[in-house]
């Protein structure tokens, strides 16, 4: 073999990244759209990709993504989030990648979404702020997969 690169193998990765930054644009959209408040949309940080201006949201937030137990084609999660900022959190979330094929079926102490590999868990409806140095710990989700899925680039706002 010559060490060049097959023609359909260029285009896949092309389209791999096109698809992932695709699938961030429709998660943010979606988290904007619908009904959602002007602050809640301003509070989700830009793409890594295309980052002009800081976020517009509280000083500083933690999360974390734990996988719980999995089992053949599902596993199950929980998730934290703390505001480490001096201001209350209104309308927060906690974002993340999925491997491929893996998906958010259901969530309880959160409002759930997914576009592709960007999957999302939103304040849910009645306790829509954090106050500053409290952190919610019972936020869980189960979802289908595969193998047991990894999560990563877990960022929060």
């Amino acid at each position: 073999m010559s060490g060049k690169v097959a023609p359909g193998k260029r285009v896949s990765s092309w389209l791999g990244l096109i698809s992932l930054g695709a699938a961030a644009a429709l998660v943010a959209a979606a988290c904007a759209g619908g009904g959602s408040s002007a602050r809640h949309a301003a509070a989700h940080p830009p793409t890594r990709q295309a980052v002009a201006h800081p976020p517009v949201s509280p000083s500083g937030c933690t999360a974390t993504v734990t996988l719980v137990e999995s089992w053949p084609g599902g596993y199950r999660g929980t998730a934290t989030i703390g505001n480490t900022g001096g201001r209350p959190m209104r309308d927060w979330y906690i974002q993340w990648i999925m491997p491929r094929g893996a998906t958010l079926t259901q969530a309880w102490n959160g409002t759930p979404m997914q576009s592709g590999p960007v999957a999302m868990i939103h304040a849910p409806a009645g306790k829509p702020a954090l106050s500053p140095g409290s952190t919610v710990s019972d936020i869980g989700f189960v979802g289908a997969a595969a193998s047991p899925p990894t999560f990563t680039q877990i960022t929060c706002g």
